[in-house]
């Protein structure tokens, strides 16, 4: 009864302004928006959760589905601004099985779509992380990162992993964020020591542009523990030179993994269109690199008002049944979206993967803990078909 009388409330239940930020605004989550003033902490979270139940009772009865046969999951890739934000997330991700969540610190840019890209920004950040893993210490795995520009950069390295730390992002083979060669000399006792220690390294490279620079990195320290995420940015041209080389790349170091991560509003739903003509292609590189691919959503966690335990459902649910499902709909690209893309039916329907469960079960859970350096499951069960 309390899931149906919040679910007529909708988002005023939540205390939050229907009002979004306008269309294009919004690039990183820095578009100014009225708020209504914040209910009390224990009431917010309540309503959140209660939200985010509904969100998943909703999607039970809409699909007659079975209970979730994927449990204990691991997010492998998020941005979080601060707590409070963490808070909004968690609703959603309890709901679908998620029971930790890599949390990779992020300069300014990142965050709100403008303002610094190095330091000092990025500590402040990394701090912000701490902050949400003292606060929920099962449920996220906190990552540092590095500004190449910065003349400490190792010693600060070195100094957040003693704070807690369990791995690094670098940024430096993005597009806004390329400055030159990905090995500069000044880089080099930095990868010596992420090649030595073993620490797990999510590096963002535009592969499509970058990738004679980062087979020369590997090539230098072969034994990196590296996830590129995106599946590199390759994947809006499955038929590629650069999907072929990053699928001889794989084949040669072991240790390299990719995400499944495509980005967060548009650029989720443009990529698993451009996926779509590609799907079997995708299929086989699935079947070929099972034990290299891990699942992230991107999203950004941030006090955006359109970002409430809903949206986020809909985001880690669209993520999942792209890999899951042969044919799945999404509220995010239906014909009222913000999102809807011209020239899609309007119920936001995608062609999935439809991958076996036992290669879900490495994507979601054993290869993000062979990659985390976690111990895997004793006994990892492979759901029924």
């Amino acid at each position: 009864m309390v899931s149906v009388l919040v679910l007529v409330m909708g988002g005023s239940a939540l205390g939050m302004s229907s009002c979004a930020a306008p269309p294009g605004a919004d690039v990183g989550d820095g578009a100014p928006v009225k708020k209504a003033p914040p209910l009390p902490i224990a009431t917010d979270r309540i309503l959140r959760a209660l939200e985010a139940d509904n969100a998943a009772l909703k999607r039970q009865l809409a699909e007659g589905q079975r209970p979730d046969v994927y449990t204990d999951l691991i997010n492998a890739h998020e941005h979080l601004a601060k707590l409070k934000d963490f808070e909004r997330y968690r609703p959603a991700a309890r709901a679908a099985n998620i029971t930790a969540t890599v949390l990779v610190a992020s300069p300014e840019f990142t965050i709100m779509g403008k303002g610094d890209k190095g330091e000092p920004g990025m500590s402040e950040n990394f701090k912000a992380l701490l902050e949400a893993q003292r606060a929920y210490p099962d449920e996220i795995i906190p990552f540092a990162t590095i500004d190449p520009k910065d003349s400490k950069k190792l010693e600060r390295l070195q100094e957040h992993v003693a704070m807690g730390a369990k791995g690094v992002k670098v940024y430096s083979g993005h597009s806004n964020f390329y400055d030159g060669p990905l090995l500069p000399k000044e880089m080099e006792p930095v990868f010596a020591y992420l090649e030595q220690t073993g620490l797990p390294v999510n590096w963002h490279i535009n592969l499509a542009k970058f990738m004679d620079d980062f087979e020369a990195v590997m090539a230098r320290y072969p034994r990196l523990n590296v996830m590129v995420p995106h599946f590199g940015v390759v994947f809006w041209r499955a038929d590629g030179p650069a999907m072929a080389r990053l699928s001889a790349l794989l084949q040669k170091y072991p240790g390299v993994y990719v995400d499944t991560s495509l980005g967060t509003r548009e650029i989720l739903l443009d990529g698993m269109a451009a996926i779509e003509p590609h799907r079997a292609a995708f299929q086989a590189f699935f079947d070929t690199f099972q034990n290299q691919i891990m699942w992230g959503t991107d999203s950004v966690i941030t006090g955006n008002p359109e970002k409430t335990p809903g949206w986020y459902h809909k985001v880690i649910w669209a993520t999942r049944d792209h890999l899951e499902k042969d044919v799945f709909t999404t509220e995010l690209a239906a014909g009222y979206s913000r999102y809807y893309q011209k020239g899609r039916d309007g119920e936001g329907r995608f062609q999935g993967l439809a991958l076996p469960p036992a290669i879900l079960q490495k994507v979601y859970v054993d290869n993000v803990r062979r990659w985390l350096r976690l111990p895997l499951p004793a006994l990892p069960a492979t759901p029924a078909p």
